[in-house]
């Protein structure tokens, strides 16, 4: 155990020296190094390559492979990116962020304001979802509490979490997430990525997404229609590197007034819509159909997105 914390100190350390590294460059040299950083993931290292070729292939099956080699490089460039803006996110200052990212819908926000006292709001791992996160807290007044798996290394959880709240995002674990829910009066906003693959396949739901049939967190719609929390879509679409579009769209105002499982297919239908858009923004190294790998030549001549 002491050999495991003190393994897990070092790797703290490198990231601080890295951050502090990193801090010292402005943005434009960091994409100089993110052509670097996609060469290692994709040409050297090969990180999740299959995965994401085979995700694009069953998503795709009329596209030829020319165009599944295309958008994997593009993802692979896209996410180099993200990584390196992250990192970069660490030390940019608060007004910094907010010139990078422009509101399609300013409107809503303001709306969303005037008319609740608490939301949920719902994200996906498009665009740069964790400039996302630090952004939130700035566009709308509420407490703002992001719902996270914490990190295995607890050292560099614990400074994620300090720095997160620096910006105004207080993460809190998958496992407090009923507490926190419960036990307050404060205005609050609560933020949720849920287009991961779910850890309890038994209370997961399914829904069809890019034409195959699709395991979805249930967390979002349990606590909306438990609590009567409207649920809007918070949505982040690249303009270019670095510049980023953001906009809102009511998913639930009146969530018990809804079927079960109407929220997350709402959901669902406006994260395909995006992904339709520009594929190469979506995080398509996640496995995020293992559960059906069994199945996939059948998906491929029934199923998918032309």
């Amino acid at each position: 155990m002491k050999m495991k914390n003190f393994i897990q100190y070092i790797e703290y350390l490198l990231l601080r020296f890295f951050l502090a590294l990193i801090r010292c460059f402005p943005l434009q040299f960091l994409y100089f190094l993110s052509n670097l950083t996609y060469f290692i993931l994709f040409e050297v290292i090969r990180y999740r390559r299959k995965i994401t070729q085979h995700n694009l292939r069953i998503c795709f099956p009329t596209k030829d492979e020319h165009w599944i080699e295309a958008t994997a490089h593009k993802f692979y460039h896209h996410l180099s990116d993200i990584l390196l803006e992250s990192l970069k996110g660490f030390s940019l200052s608060r007004e910094e962020l907010l010139k990078r990212f422009k509101l399609s819908n300013p409107d809503i926000f303001y709306e969303i304001e005037k008319k609740y006292s608490k939301i949920i709001i719902a994200s996906a791992h498009y665009g740069n979802w964790e400039w996302g996160a630090l952004l939130i807290p700035s566009l709308l007044k509420y407490q703002t509490y992001g719902i996270y798996k914490p990190l295995s290394n607890k050292y560099i959880d614990r400074y994620l979490k300090k720095h997160r709240a620096l910006w105004g995002m207080h993460l809190v674990s998958v496992t407090q997430t009923g507490f926190m829910f419960r036990n307050s009066n404060e205005r609050q906003a609560f933020f949720f990525l849920s287009d991961q693959y779910p850890g309890n396949r038994k209370k997961a739901l399914q829904f069809e997404f890019m034409g195959l049939p699709t395991l979805w967190l249930g967390g979002l719609e349990k606590y909306a229609r438990h609590f009567q929390l409207p649920v809007y879509y918070f949505g982040i679409r690249r303009v270019s590197r670095g510049k980023y579009e953001v906009f809102a769209e009511p998913i639930a105002e009146n969530p018990r007034q809804l079927d079960k499982g109407e929220i997350i297919n709402k959901y669902v239908s406006i994260l395909e819509k995006e992904v339709e858009q520009c594929p190469s923004n979506w995080l398509w190294s996640h496995r995020r159909w293992k559960n059906l790998v069994e199945k996939t030549n059948s998906f491929q001549s029934t199923g998918g997105h032309s």
